[in-house]
């Protein structure tokens, strides 16, 4: 908190700290720091810590240092993440007089910081999240890393000041009187459309997220002094055909940047391991920790029921690597009891986060602090079928845009069919074939008017993909000169991946103690690969030809020799069977719904031709409604004033 009343700090502080208990079960601690005149305003730092690197009491946070001048005042940080190159840094700050105390990579920042100001992030190379505050200038700087693995919420009270979390109901537990619990309606739009909030947006208003690669200096008070954008993923202009990029070099540089991508993040002081699918990229991850490290310990998660199961195939790579395997299968049953445990865990409403849930509680139960995830990886590297499809979908809406209202007409032929696949392609039908737009329609959960059966266009949202206007703008301006490759790469960075995927694995991993690390997000890896032409991450036909050569034999042909499939759970047998009673109580709750400004009658219409087999109904829309019941309930959430 910064620049709140101290009364007011005070009260809030413990139900803060109990709020984000289980994102550091290792230690905890509160820092109140005055400003030279004694205000009255003082900044708390709080922080839960999990001791990851020098678990000793050395580690703990909030962290001061102890300046060269006694004459100057300590800075302090709280900090969320890891520095991985922390090591490679000791050495040059020693020359400059800041030798360390600890093991810790969070004493290293505060050292960057007095020897190289703010520009010292530029140096960072991790995922962090963190407030450091400048006693002397009278200044609280809050950074995040990147690619915005680490999560920093912010939202100004009334009465003034900053309050900040790495959760948004670390936030809410402050109270009404600072954080009231009104629902952000812009943000309730982009979940219904997407599955997922699209930040800076958060579902409770007027709290916003701190982009990837972004900076905010405040003064005391809690007012910004300034703000800036420290890195943007570097994407080049598409380019002449002539000016081709040399493959070969390409590959061997990607090889080294990943060797040393994976090293730097096998550094910990407690047991760490791998999330193994048996897929390209986590078995990609395991070949090459492997050599580094000789026996590494994998584990992976499965289902009972075959269609939904990978555990025999990522076993069969575990024994190709001899890594200390540990396969935990689930039944149904034990997921269906567990998951009023994962609805709590949600800290903005998404769709697609459960099965991070359950394989981060089965890495913790496996004795594991720290995992390794192949995460990023179908981004960066055209992994997903949106490669193939938005490009395709691009050129069919520009040859069939001459023949105008006809397009309209055949849009009605094909919806009155009554699949969920045939309002999509209705939709198509009808949209501007503009990569964007043919992008998000992919993903697309509610369609425009199925929204506007729930709630009426919000202002600010786009009408046709129900986005944030700014971040459509903001998109479309960066995608406007790359090829169609790195078109999709970059909207894949910035929504699903941004949006849904980091933010579902640091929610629900942390839930359990974890700490989620993602080598093939290292920002070197991945300016290496955005500024190379799509052409070059195209199927030849193997899945994701970058990667597979920058590794090289050392992966299976078995691992990238087969279909791609994914870990998901069987929603829409569920949501017919077990979970019946607890969906049809939160469909029909017209309480939630009317206090979210939803029209009260039409979750339970859906819930009601769900049930029948109506096959314009997806199992994710009866479940985004689900969750968004759930976390409304939970938190009091109610429509803006």
């Amino acid at each position: 908190m910064v620049g709140v009343p101290q009364n007011l700090a005070e009260e809030a502080a413990p139900r803060m700290i109990g709020a984000m208990r289980h994102r550091g079960p290792d230690d905890s601690g509160v820092e109140f720091i005055h400003d030279a005149q004694n205000s009255g305003r003082p900044i708390a730092l709080l922080h839960t810590r999990l001791a990851i690197l020098d678990p000793s009491p050395a580690g703990h946070q909030p962290m001061r240092d102890r300046p060269l001048d006694r004459r100057q005042k300590p800075n302090w940080i709280v900090f969320n993440g890891e520095v991985f190159n922390f090591q490679d840094l000791q050495p040059e700050l020693a020359s400059a007089g800041w030798s360390c105390r600890t093991r810790c990579d969070t004493e290293v920042i505060l050292h960057a910081y007095r020897v190289w100001g703010e520009a010292c992030v530029e140096r960072l190379r991790g995922m962090f999240a963190w407030c450091l505050v400048d006693v002397e200038r009278g200044t609280a700087w809050f950074c995040r890393d990147r690619l915005g693995v680490k999560p920093l919420y912010l939202v100004r009270p009334e009465c003034g000041g900053l309050l900040f979390a790495s959760e948004v109901r670390t936030l809410l537990a402050a109270g009404p009187e600072l954080v009231p619990p009104r629902v952000n309606s812009v943000a309730l739009e982009s979940f219904l459309a997407q599955g997922a909030v699209s930040g800076p947006e958060c579902i409770i208003k007027g709290v916003e997220l701190l982009g990837p690669g972004q900076s905010l200096t405040t003064d005391w008070c809690g007012r910004p002094v300034k703000a800036r954008s420290y890195w943007v993923p570097p994407f080049l202009p598409e380019r002449d055909p002539s000016q081709s990029a040399s493959r070969t070099r390409a590959v061997a540089q990607l090889a080294a940047t990943l060797q040393q991508a994976v090293k730097l993040r096998l550094l910990s002081d407690v047991p760490l391991g791998l999330f193994l699918s048996g897929g390209v990229d986590s078995s990609a991850l395991a070949a090459v920790a492997t050599e580094q490290i000789g026996a590494l310990r994998t584990v992976s998660i499965g289902f009972d029921q075959p269609d939904f199961d990978e555990t025999q195939v990522a076993g069969s790579v575990a024994r190709m690597f001899r890594s200390v395997h540990s396969s935990l299968r689930l039944s149904g049953a034990d997921i269906l009891d567990e998951f009023p445990r994962a609805l709590a865990a949600v800290d903005q409403p998404t769709v697609d986060g459960f099965n991070t849930y359950f394989v981060s509680l089965s890495t913790r139960r496996a004795g594991l602090k720290v995992a390794l995830s192949g995460l990023g990886g179908d981004e960066l590297f055209g992994g997903y079928a949106s490669f193939r499809d938005v490009p395709r979908a691009i050129r069919w809406g520009r040859r069939l845009r001459p023949i105008g209202l006809t397009r309209l007409w055949l849009a009605r032929l094909v919806n009155r069919t009554g699949r969920r696949t045939a309002a999509k392609v209705a939709e198509f039908l009808k949209r501007t074939p503009a990569p964007l737009q043919m992008y998000l329609l992919r993903r697309e959960l509610f369609l425009p008017s199925e929204r506007r059966t729930l709630l009426p266009l919000p202002d600010n949202s786009d009408p046709v993909t129900g986005m944030p206007c700014n971040l459509m703008n903001d998109l479309s301006t960066q995608a406007r000169t790359l090829d169609a490759v790195n078109q999709v790469s970059l909207f894949e960075l910035s929504t699903y991946m941004g949006n849904m995927l980091l933010r579902d694995a640091d929610v629900f991993s942390m839930v359990h103690g974890l700490e989620v690390r993602v080598p093939l997000l290292d920002h070197l890896l991945v300016e290496q690969v955005v500024q190379l032409p799509g052409a070059l991450k195209r199927p030849d036909p193997r899945p994701k030809p970058l990667l597979i050569d920058a590794v090289g034999p050392r992966l299976p042909r078995l691992v990238y020799c087969r279909p791609k499939q994914g870990f998901t759970f069987p929603w829409q047998m569920w949501l017919r069977g077990p979970m019946h009673d607890r969906v049809s109580r939160a469909l029909r709750n017209r309480d939630v719904w009317v206090a979210l400004g939803l029209n009260p009658l039409a979750p339970a219409l859906l819930w009601n031709r769900f049930l029948q087999q109506d096959r314009r109904i997806s199992a994710l829309q009866i479940l985004a409604l689900n969750v968004l019941e759930d976390f409304a309930s939970r938190h009091g959430l109610k429509q803006a004033a």
